[in-house]
């Protein structure tokens, strides 16, 4: 693939005036301000300078989304969060088709670490592990069906993941599990620290449906989304 080619003034016109002029991104940290043109299926997948391929987005919400596809244009991506000791195994049964593509950190602990109380060198290891194959998968072109699973949507890179799935359109499952039920079980130090940290964010799955059909409203009026389905996967 060559160099990115900059987009005919006239192209660009079309887009904001069919699409407007502010950041259909919306990450977290948006300036609203349409100061790019980014390409819904990424230039590096083949993606068209089409007024149907581009919209306008900030500077700095263009630069943190890199090349991750929007859900449904390549991979459909979904993520599993819930506290410390949740059944994110139990959850995920009969959800994940057999060729469904599961991300686990607790599994990858597991793997690295088949013992009790692992030490934080292989938490710190999972991480990466974690963090590389979320990196890898996010910019899959191809139609394949994922799942991350974790508790906390933090990680140093991304420190409010989660506003940048719901911004990209995941489909973001909370397990609800009340504090009384975490912590009346048998937790190590770290996971009850992991689990303080998880219920000080507040988060339910009631707050991310709310949240989820604010984005899709937005999505439908830029032409990316159905008011009753997801869209056809685009060409790549």
């Amino acid at each position: 693939m060559g160099r990115r080619q900059t987009i005919d003034p006239r192209l660009r016109a079309e887009v904001i005036e069919r699409w407007g002029d502010s950041c259909w991104l919306n990450m977290p940290g948006c300036t609203r301000k349409g100061e790019e043109d980014d390409h819904i299926v990424p230039f590096s997948h083949g993606g068209l300078d089409t007024v149907t391929n581009l919209r306008r987005a900030c500077k700095h919400c263009n630069a943190m989304r890199q090349d991750r596809v929007l859900s449904g244009y390549g991979a459909t991506l979904h993520a599993l969060i819930g506290p410390p000791r949740a059944d994110f195994t139990g959850y995920l049964a009969g959800r994940v088709g057999r060729d469904g593509i599961v991300v686990s950190f607790d599994s990858l602990v597991r793997d690295i670490y088949p013992w009790p109380e692992p030490p934080e060198a292989a938490r710190q290891a999972a991480a990466m592990a974690w963090d590389g194959a979320y990196r890898s998968l996010a910019r899959c072109g191809q139609p394949v069906d994922v799942w991350l699973v974790r508790t906390l949507p933090v990680t140093r890179r991304h420190p409010n993941m989660l506003g940048e799935w719901q911004a990209l359109d995941y489909d973001v499952h909370v397990l609800d599990v009340p504090p009384d039920t975490t912590f009346g079980q048998p937790l190590t130090p770290g996971e009850e620290r992991t689990a303080r940290r998880w219920y000080a964010l507040g988060i339910s799955q009631r707050l991310v449906d709310a949240r989820r059909a604010q984005r899709r409203e937005r999505l439908q009026r830029l032409g990316l989304r159905t008011p009753t389905a997801a869209p056809a996967r685009a060409a790549w």
